[in-house]
């Protein structure tokens, strides 16, 4: 099936259907032999490997989605083991809201098929299991996200960045941190390599684990991948945002975490609930509408801990959140230079 008429068919929305476009042409998935197995390797509890399972896309009954999840596992079978190009990455696209089953699963489906690879890839580089099985616990990690923001079973209804990059080879888990390889671009070409640095929320962002995660992190890619010298770490994340100084106590792990960077100016976002909504999403685990947020999605918020009650404020002032870039100088050892300073 063509895969325009099948974005078209399942109801992607524009956008959607303009992400699809840059996918590969669909092919024949290779789903595999053994799914429970693997999914229990990537951290899927029971009740979500049933459900996968009972929402497995057939050719002939789902046509569109099987053309979909075809052209999501090309996508990663093209970009397999790649730094992320300085041009930047485009992350998988909610599905509609109304989709069945096997869309809201469509891309685990499409994760998974490239598991056997992954880790053929990580044992070839010397990649220790730990950090393999750590990395791919994303695809668990997210649907229980799903179940809690959603309140439905699946992945499809939060925007899918980390996962399709660790699913390739170009996103790590590594302690406290996840670590994506990318290419640095200065305008003609690449000039570098560097690692962005990201807090996934899987608790209190401590300091001193947050270091022993990147040294541990720049000995680990000095070893496997000796072919990208490192010349800088960088982090873009609403926990870089100095407006958060205005609620937190000095001494916060945030805060703490912000001052071992180096900012760069800040660039408004062309929507400016972009920010507002992947904060919504990763800091405060609650469901973010497509649109500008409102008093009513303000409401769902809980106002137990500081960081609930000021992304209130802060939203009901008129005001909005960013993302912002955080530098961190590589020194002459290979190891993260451990001050920064905010501007």
């Amino acid at each position: 099936m063509d895969l325009q008429q099948a974005a078209q068919h399942v109801g992607f929305s524009t956008a959607g259907r303009q992400w699809v476009r840059q996918l590969p042409a669909a092919g024949d998935v290779r789903l595999p032999d053994d799914p429970e197995a693997l999914m229990e390797y990537c951290g899927v509890v029971e009740d979500d490997r049933r459900e996968m399972l009972a929402a497995r896309p057939d050719p002939g009954k789902d046509p569109e989605w099987w053309a979909i999840v075809s052209a999501m596992a090309g996508s990663l079978e093209r970009d397999l083991e790649q730094p992320v190009p300085s041009t930047g990455f485009h992350g998988w696209p909610m599905v509609p809201l109304e989709s069945s089953p096997v869309g809201m699963f469509a891309g685990a489906w499409a994760l998974l098929s490239s598991l056997p690879r992954l880790i053929d890839i990580h044992a070839r580089r010397g990649v220790p299991e730990k950090v393999t099985r750590a990395t791919v616990s994303a695809l668990g990690g997210v649907m229980g996200s799903h179940r809690h923001i959603a309140g439905r079973p699946g992945v499809g209804l939060i925007p899918l960045w980390g996962p399709p990059l660790r699913f390739r080879g170009t996103d790590f888990e590594i302690g406290r941190h996840s670590f994506t390889r990318t290419h640095l671009g200065l305008g003609d070409g690449v000039a570098g390599h560097v690692l962005m640095i990201h807090v996934p929320p899987i608790g209190p962002l401590d300091p001193e684990f947050s270091e022993r995660s990147i040294a541990e992190a720049s000995r680990m890619f000095a070893r496997c991948f000796p072919e990208e010298p490192l010349s800088s770490y960088v982090c873009r994340s609403w926990l870089l945002d100095p407006q958060l100084a205005e609620y937190l106590p000095e001494d916060s792990n945030i805060l703490r975490f912000q001052r071992r960077f180096t900012l760069l100016p800040a660039i408004a976002s062309e929507d400016p609930y972009d920010d507002d909504r992947d904060m919504m999403r990763t800091g405060l685990s609650v469901f973010a509408p497509d649109g500008p947020v409102t008093d009513k999605d303000l409401a769902r918020v809980p106002q137990r801990t500081t960081l609930q009650r000021a992304f209130v404020t802060h939203l009901r002032s008129g005001r909005h959140w960013q993302k912002r870039t955080g530098l961190r100088s590589v020194a002459p050892d290979g190891h993260a230079h451990p001050e920064g300073r905010t501007a």
